[in-house]
């Protein structure tokens, strides 16, 4: 197993408004399935490469489409939420 960066939100609605809007800033961001280790009210997820999150979070900041949560998956499968 890899390690991970997701992006969790509260609806589907957002995580693909978040999706087209970092794809058109050429980020490369994934819809994934939530890990069933985070919680969340909405299903899916965006997995963010890790050399581009901190680029990812000024965005969506900027978007104003605020994430629920940001998590770092290790490559045990242990999430660990990251706080800004």
């Amino acid at each position: 197993m890899r390690d991970r960066w997701i992006i969790t939100f509260e609806s589907v609605h957002k995580v693909i408004k978040a999706e087209k809007i970092l794809k058109a800033s050429n980020l490369s961001v994934n819809v994934t399935p939530v890990p069933r280790n985070i919680s969340s009210d909405c299903g899916i997820a965006l997995e963010v490469p890790e050399m581009g999150r901190e680029k990812v979070k000024k965005i969506l900041k900027t978007s104003k489409i605020l994430p629920e949560g940001y998590y770092h998956i290790d490559n045990k499968g242990v999430a660990n939420e990251i706080f800004n």
